[in-house]
């Protein structure tokens, strides 16, 4: 089809209108919006536990809330100033180019093509697939197995490759599918007795295993495939200061426990350290915070009134939490995991 130059030119106009608008509302940062608003809007699940799900008080926990919470506490220095947003996997991307959330903090996987539609912005917690199986059955190996019955929702998902991989790898061993329309109707049927064992992602298995069994210890979690997936927050893409807000928040997080600084002593460690970067990201020294734009102790709030990244997974996901799931590649770096804090210096 040709096209004239009025159309072109008229064409052309239209674009510009259309795009003027979002470039003036782009203007002001999402650092101003959010200090405007008096609020973080965060980005939730629809109800995992140990991740994010409100109590019967409509008070909403779990590791992913309390990670939010901390962008909450760096920017406002209170975590009561986050607001909690549930949405679905088809909602939370969308959520984010619109700017109905500021930070996405919800069971959402890092990848490519997601990177180019929003911001990933830091790594929160690894996970692997992983089968709930009862403990009548005595699973000790990928051997045993063989011949049971797996639920699992069809169309090909992610946690079926992990049942694949294992079958690859372990010659002999096949697993009868039972397929359903929803991961929840495959738990369902798990539950009912229909099947065997049940496959979903790994800190899913346990939030299952502890909120919706009968007897959580008759179930045990067994990790099949190869699969590492890395969850992470999420941010509309463009802002450079939220960007740097956000990463450190998350950071300061990883870094207070590989210090050993805790809720507990974070007080403490700031009066008596002989150590310059932790005198100096606890607040010790003035104007610290000037270059991210927050507060002096924009670091030190978020410890006193959160924890470390290692007290917020015991709280939430791990020994001291129903789920008591395994720590696995989320253990700092020293301990054999995958964390490890960028140095603040």
């Amino acid at each position: 089809m040709k096209w004239g130059l009025g159309l072109i030119a008229a064409t052309t106009v239209g674009m510009l209108a259309a795009f003027v608008p979002m470039q003036e509302a782009s203007a002001q940062s999402i650092l101003e919006k959010v200090r405007q608003r008096g609020f973080v809007n965060c980005g939730a699940s629809q109800g995992v536990p140990g991740l994010s799900r409100p109590n019967e008080r409509g008070e909403w926990l779990g590791f992913d809330s309390d990670v939010c919470r901390a962008v909450a506490v760096a920017v406002f220095g209170d975590r009561t100033k986050a607001r909690f947003v549930p949405l679905n996997a088809a909602q939370r991307l969308p959520a984010i180019q619109t700017g109905e959330i500021d930070v996405l903090s919800r069971t959402t996987t890092w990848t490519f093509s997601r990177d180019m539609a929003v911001r990933f912005v830091a790594t929160t917690i690894y996970d692997n697939d992983a089968l709930l199986v009862r403990r009548s059955a005595n699973i000790r190996t990928a051997n045993d197995l063989n011949g049971l019955t797996v639920c699992l929702q069809g169309g090909g998902s992610l946690t079926e490759q992990a049942i694949d991989e294992m079958e690859e790898e372990h010659t002999g061993v096949k697993m009868r599918r039972v397929y359903f329309d929803s991961t929840i109707q495959a738990r369902d049927a798990y539950f009912a007795g229909r099947c065997d064992t049940y496959v979903t992602d790994g800190l899913a298995a346990w939030g299952q295993r502890a909120s919706t069994a009968r007897n959580p210890e008759e179930h045990q979690v067994f990790y099949v495939g190869h699969s590492t997936e890395p969850n992470g927050l999420a941010i509309p893409r463009g802002d450079d200061k939220w960007f740097d807000i956000v990463r450190y928040t998350v950071n300061v997080l990883i870094w207070a426990e590989d210090e050993g600084i805790t809720q507990a002593n974070v007080d403490e460690m700031l009066r008596t350290t002989k150590k310059s970067e932790v005198k100096r990201v606890l607040g010790g020294e003035p104007g610290w915070g000037r270059i991210i734009g927050l507060d002096d102790k924009w670091a030190y709030n978020i410890i006193k009134q959160l924890g470390n990244y290692g007290e917020i997974w015991e709280r939430n996901l791990g020994q001291g939490s129903p789920l008591k799931a395994e720590r696995k590649f989320n253990r700092l770096y020293k301990n054999g995991g995958l964390m490890f804090p960028v140095p603040f210096n």
